[in-house]
């Protein structure tokens, strides 16, 4: 039975970044088109592929795009309409068409193309003048709820004050050894801070697997699969994923780990680490834990026993006869999540400033987040666990349901009346040293960036 209803929090992972010279001009070589709808945009988009790309490169590409995507040889994409196009000028070369009318969504468009992308975003008609800002009106992320419930008649107790089971309601939550997260938890409101989509498993799944006949490995196979029951990864990663699994499915019958491609394998052992995601501490989530910033080295999936997590895991990788060595200077692969945590700022070249009465100036957007960090902070990314990042100096927050704010409206250390101080948690901030650098960060919500470079207090 679920415990909760409440609406999908949708997040589009989207970073703000000043577009600079003229458009590039691609090869005129065409080698086909691919028409889907975004896996981040959720937008139909169609994607040009153009200059060297090999036919069956391309055809590839467009298969991972998902299961709507359709390849054509030969042709180019002809949008309708469109709020834009995303240039990929480096080899091999795409021309990228968000083929939608909704304008709301131009500026995260342009700042996901040229950020995330790489690229350069080519404005439609549609998209021209204020319509570039970057702002978030609706839908904003919310702070994860800690839910405690009674268990139903038949269940066992709880750990919690008087037998209760509680829970944290999110993407890094993780209910009691022995349940499942899913029947505890309402999965539409876990999935909120994650670009879901279904991808299918990897080929090798189908082949056969001797394993299957040996019941030790069987007892261990059926362990990991409950960790994942009870945590949230069970939200995308089951056949009760609004439009399918993601990548694997903890429900599908015969191998499990087969499903996943040899860097699944690697993030399963934490042989490569899986920190952008996030995670809470075992202390607070019913004694599981993932690979963080304390033990890198732990497994991508949360666990009760992170040494016998990695096992099952290096298992697997020892049976494709695949090492460490195989895994050297790897991706974590996390998309906007790793491009954003392992982001470096520079100075700043679009007028962003800070003004000798304590004006804060940034770019083009209004803000929910404002932080004033030391230089050399780590980049805030996403709760609980990385965004505020030691060296934090400011941050003040706007609520979900607040109006977001206009640059020039903030001043240094004074919190505006619609929003609140979440560092220091009371006082006032550290005074800024005349000359010296600071990292400027401020974001249209959570892990979506207007901002984020060095300024030099006046």
């Amino acid at each position: 039975m679920l415990r909760l209803q409440r609406s999908l929090v949708a997040v589009l992972f989207a970073v703000g970044c000043a577009r600079s010279g003229s458009a590039p001009v691609l090869s005129t070589h065409v080698i086909g088109h691919c028409a889907y709808t975004g896996n981040f945009s959720h937008l139909p988009e169609c994607k040009d592929y153009v200059g060297t790309w090999k036919v069956e490169d391309a055809q590839k590409d467009c298969t991972d795009q998902g299961k709507t995507a359709v390849f054509e040889s030969g042709t180019l994409c002809a949008p309708a309409e469109s709020l834009g196009a995303c240039l990929i000028a480096k080899e091999p070369q795409t021309r990228t068409y968000i083929a939608s009318n909704d304008t709301s969504k131009c500026g995260s468009a342009r700042t996901g193309c040229e950020v995330f992308g790489g690229g350069y975003w080519d404005p439609s008609a549609l998209c021209g003048g204020a319509n570039d800002e970057q702002v978030v009106l609706d839908h904003a992320f919310v702070e994860y709820r800690h839910l405690c419930f009674t268990p139903d008649a038949g269940e066992a107790p709880g750990h919690s004050d008087g037998g209760q089971v509680c829970v944290w309601e999110g993407i890094h939550g993780s209910t009691e050894e022995g349940r499942s997260f899913r029947n505890d938890v309402n999965c539409d409101n876990a999935r909120g801070l994650r670009p879901y989509y279904p991808k299918d498993y990897n080929p090798l799944y189908d082949q056969p697997d001797p394993r299957r006949n040996d019941p030790a490995y069987l007892t261990e196979e059926a362990w990991v699969k409950s960790q994942i029951n009870a945590s949230a990864c069970v939200c995308c990663h089951a056949s009760t994923a609004p439009q399918g699994a993601s990548i694997f499915d903890v429900d599908r019958t015969g191998s499990f780990a087969n499903q996943l491609t040899d860097r699944g394998l690697a993030h399963g052992s934490g042989l490569v680490n899986s920190i952008p995601l996030g995670a809470f501490p075992a202390d607070v989530n019913n004694g599981f834990t993932k690979s963080d910033l304390a033990h890198p080295d732990y497994s991508v999936f949360p666990s009760t026993d992170p040494m016998r997590m990695k096992a099952f895991w290096q298992n697997e990788l020892d049976h494709r006869g695949l090492t460490a060595a195989s895994f050297v200077g790897v991706p974590d692969g996390f998309g906007p999540l790793s491009e954003q945590y392992y982001y470096v700022p520079t100075a700043c070249t679009g007028g962003e400033a800070i003004a000798s009465d304590g004006t804060i100036t940034w770019g083009n957007g209004r803000a929910r987040y404002v932080y004033v960090l030391d230089v050399g902070t780590r980049s805030p990314t996403v709760y609980p666990n990385l965004d505020l990042p030691d060296g934090t100096l400011w941050r003040i927050d706007l609520p979900a349901d607040g109006t977001p704010v206009k640059s020039g409206s903030v001043k240094y250390g004074v919190v505006p009346d619609t929003m609140k101080q979440r560092f220091p948690m009371a006082g006032t901030p550290t005074a800024l040293v005349s000359g010296k650098q600071y990292y400027l960060y401020v974001t249209a919500d959570q892990a979506q960036p207007i901002t984020r470079c060095l300024i030099t207090a006046p």
